[in-house]
């Protein structure tokens, strides 16, 4: 077995892949638009080739968490920045703190005379 793992890094040199290790990793976390997969305790290995670097996680399990959905639309951003002038973090700002009213978030963001 040690003899095969020894074959494979020096056809990898060969090939111009440096992988290591990284050690110590707790947890890996992969973030989509709807959920969080969370991976404890995983094995990584770092593969490092030519321009680009790749990643390999290995686990035995993991955790799958659905995100909350925002309460605005993307509609709801552009006409606050249209109506208001300010940029589009301020207007998404606006909007949680309005819970997604849309109405109220305008008003937050009208200035005061």
């Amino acid at each position: 077995m040690m003899r095969g793992g020894r074959n494979m890094r020096r056809m990898m040199n060969r090939m111009g892949v440096d992988m290591k290790a990284i050690p110590d990793v707790k947890e890996v976390l992969i973030r989509t638009e709807s959920k969080e997969i969370v991976i404890t305790q995983p094995v990584v290995q770092e593969m490092e080739a030519d321009e680009s670097t790749t990643f390999v996680v290995m686990a035995k399990g993991y955790e799958e968490r659905e995100l909350e959905q925002p309460s605005y639309s993307e509609e709801d951003v552009e006409i606050l920045c249209m109506k208001t002038g300010v940029n589009r973090d301020v207007a998404i700002a606006a909007l949680v703190d309005s819970d997604g009213e849309i109405g109220t978030a305008l008003l937050k963001l009208q200035p005061t005379s």
